[in-house]
């Protein structure tokens, strides 16, 4: 679903919850994926997450959000702690990437 829905391969489906009329996707990078944002190296220690929502298209008049699971790595390569570098989303941004043109022309 998450590919033919959004484009996103690197993600896995955690649930999906309804909350007062809203659809509420839950994810999380696969952790083959995940990587320093640094230097690239997946040689990394996970430090906990945190969450982060992506508003999409909404589902008819339904609106729908994804929940991301974001990792917080520490590289044994390059020495950094940050957060893994989402795919689809541009940094301290709320929408992803790829949809910002179609929310404009919706």
């Amino acid at each position: 679903m998450l590919y033919h829905a959004f484009g996103l391969t690197d993600q896995r489906y955690l649930k999906t919850e309804y909350k007062e009329g809203t659809l509420l996707i839950h994810i999380q990078t696969k952790n083959s994926k995940i990587k320093c944002s640094n230097c690239g190296s997946r040689k990394v220690i996970k430090r906990g997450t945190t969450d982060r929502l992506f508003r999409t298209l909404p589902i008819g008049n339904r609106p729908v959000y994804l929940l991301a699971k974001v990792q917080r790595l520490e590289c044994m390569d390059c020495g950094v702690v940050r957060q893994e570098r989402l795919t689809y989303a541009e940094e301290k941004k709320a929408i992803p990437v790829d949809f910002p043109t179609v929310l404009l022309t919706y």
